[in-house]
């Protein structure tokens, strides 16, 4: 069922088939010009066939074709209907809004039915806005370079005392990627949700990449932390295996002690065995991690063939 407004514009167009686009009165009267002029009627009213018809996409395509030969304000009337029919509210919105700023011959009809169809649009539309900074930030959405500007703010002054700029992008509703880099600076990206007849904010600050590439270039390096990680687990096996070692002394003790309880009982004979085992294990490993974690920690071990593999990889 078509809507309202496709009705009023389709009744518009019929009666506008012979008459769009117009001639300018300034227009110079070269063969070129009427040559262009003619093919973009033929192209217009093609356009209006294949809007009645509701073939949209063809429609849309006779229209841009009718514009780019002679770009009268009075087909973008038509080219923003072929718009919205197709899911493009955003470039009709575009398209109806210069209509209605640039057509000054316009109809009464036709600029009733024009609003009616900006209005349609707009509810199909919301307002993406990204506060950036630095200034020389560029703004990416959708893989679409964005204009950035400085704006007052509501104060009168300059948005964040002049360090911000701000981008505003009139897209379709859903989910939306956000890509902002500038010389010097890390990239940020962001993934942000606009809603229909909603507005949007994200605000991005990019951090200095000399800063970020300081920090990476001074943090732990790799041995250091293998090694105080070994010195941890030296330290615990350390205390594990003297625990151990004692109780395995007490219960030996208890064992070839007649006026004990556990004299000459199996089950203590089997428990002292297994804790000195774990003491002799557990020591063990003290003195392996510890070992390990002094060449790491206190040696140059290995460092100089890492720093010889890292600078043929960069010269190479």
């Amino acid at each position: 069922m078509r809507s309202r407004v496709v009705v009023t514009y389709l009744a518009l167009l019929c009666a506008a088939t012979a008459l769009s686009p117009p001639a300018r009165a300034d227009e110079p009267s070269t063969k070129a010009d009427a040559d262009a002029r003619e093919r973009s009627r033929v192209a217009f009213r093609k356009g209006v066939a294949q809007l009645r018809a509701q073939d949209w996409t063809a429609a849309r395509a006779s229209f841009e074709a009718a514009h780019a030969l002679y770009p009268h304000p009075s087909i973008l009337l038509n080219l923003g209907i072929a718009r919205l029919r197709t899911d493009e509210p955003v470039l009709a919105e575009q398209d109806l809004v210069r209509f209605l700023s640039e057509d000054v011959g316009a109809s009464a009809d036709e600029l009733a039915g024009a609003r009616e169809a900006l209005a349609e649009a707009r509810t199909k539309i919301g307002t993406l806005r990204i506060v950036v900074s630095p200034p020389s930030s560029r703004v990416v959405v959708d893989g679409k370079a964005v204009e950035t500007v400085r704006r007052a703010d509501p104060g009168g002054g300059q948005a964040a005392r002049g360090q911000d700029v701000i981008a505003e992008v009139r897209t379709k509703p859903g989910f939306h990627a956000v890509a902002v880099d500038a010389e010097g600076f890390t990239t940020e990206r962001r993934e942000v949700q606009v809603s229909a007849r909603g507005e949007a904010q994200v605000t991005i600050s990019l951090g200095r990449a000399d800063v970020a590439k300081a920090h990476v270039e001074t943090g732990p390096h790799p041995r250091a932390i293998v090694g105080w990680s070994l010195a941890g687990l030296a330290g615990a096996a350390l205390v594990t295996g003297g625990i151990t070692a004692l109780r395995a002394k007490t219960l030996s003790d208890e064992y070839g002690d007649p006026a004990s309880a556990h004299f000459q009982e199996g089950s203590a004979r089997s428990e002292g065995i297994t804790f000195r085992t774990a003491a002799d294990v557990a020591l063990s490993v003290a003195v392996l991690s510890g070992a390990v974690a002094a060449v790491l920690l206190l040696t140059d071990l290995g460092k100089g063939s890492s720093d010889v593999a890292r600078s043929a990889t960069l010269r190479w």
